[in-house]
């Protein structure tokens, strides 16, 4: 069933994890790459995927993102908001309206690069960017 694949990848996209506001304001622009989705079942799902973020806040500690992904399956989107950490890192939440699910993600950037980590309740993914 790709339904779920596709899903569980939209989630694969979002929240930066950076050590300083410099870095954080790195994070601003589109950034494009691959991952994978693994679902509950043990199903692998590779993805392709466009993030873009925006500034969420006038303080610099929120950015919402928006995400195009393809899968084998076909096209999805995603949006998300994520809040800086006291430990200086990121993290929010990623849903997609089109499949109704939710999840939590972690980003680590490093320069031009960011990975990011998703999980939920029907699987994990991962996505390694780089910044357009």
């Amino acid at each position: 069933m790709r339904i779920i694949p596709a899903a569980l990848l939209a989630m694969a996209l979002g929240l930066p994890i950076v050590t300083s506001a410099s870095a954080a304001a790195s994070i601003i622009g589109t950034w494009k790459g691959r991952g994978s989705v693994k679902l509950t079942s043990g199903q692998v799902e590779p993805v392709s995927c466009r993030v873009s973020y925006a500034k969420g806040d006038t303080k610099g500690k929120t950015f919402t993102l928006s995400a195009n992904c393809s899968h084998t399956g076909g096209t999805f989107q995603q949006t998300g908001r994520v809040s800086k950490r006291k430990s200086g890192g990121y993290s929010g939440s990623l849903y997609s309206d089109e499949y109704a699910v939710s999840g939590k993600v972690t980003i680590s950037v490093r320069g031009k690069s960011q990975t990011i980590s998703v999980s939920s309740k029907k699987g994990k993914g991962s996505l390694n960017l780089q910044k357009q």
